[in-house]
């Protein structure tokens, strides 16, 4: 049993496109398209190797087996719709209202453990994800941009860790 029965088939799709929105998010922040190849890249990596590193969550390993095949057309159009929106569209609010829908749920559906898993793996893609290419050309500069560093705080807050 690794925690998928807790939810519908709906929350699930919602708790399985997490990560790669939250990826998108954070690609999406400061939005170019030769940055968006090489996070997708790191995205795509760490879902693959996610598996294997998160034993201690049969949910989080069930996530990377549902979501290998993730297609960087998926991706693209989450960063399109967040970055290109109008501004009266709020894409940003929308996107955290859906982290935060999630957060919630596997609160109320797994044990406290796993939740807490769950949502320590959708931060470590947005830092994947935002390490994965500097946005600076100052050589000690963070590879972390301080927008990505507050869009990842913004998530951390929605997921409340």
């Amino acid at each position: 049993m690794d925690g998928r029965d807790q939810f519908s088939d709906e929350e699930w799709a919602e708790l399985r496109e997490l990560p790669i929105l939250a990826a998108a998010l954070i690609s999406a922040v400061d939005y170019s398209r030769l940055s968006e190849g090489k996070e997708f890249a790191a995205f795509a990596d760490f879902i693959r190797q996610a598996g294997g590193r998160q034993r201690r969550s049969p949910l989080i390993a069930a996530i990377p087996e549902d979501t290998a095949d993730a297609e960087i057309e998926r991706f693209r159009d989450l960063c399109d719709k967040v970055a290109h929106a109008l501004s009266a569209d709020k894409p940003m609010e929308k996107a955290i209202a859906r982290v935060k829908d999630a957060g919630r749920l596997v609160d109320e559906r797994l044990p406290p453990k796993q939740a807490a898993s769950y949502k320590s793996f959708v931060m470590e893609v947005a830092s994947v994800v935002a390490r994965a290419h500097k946005e600076s050309i100052i050589p000690f500069a963070s590879p972390i941009s301080h927008t990505e560093d507050f869009y990842i705080r913004r998530l951390a807050k929605a997921l409340r860790l």
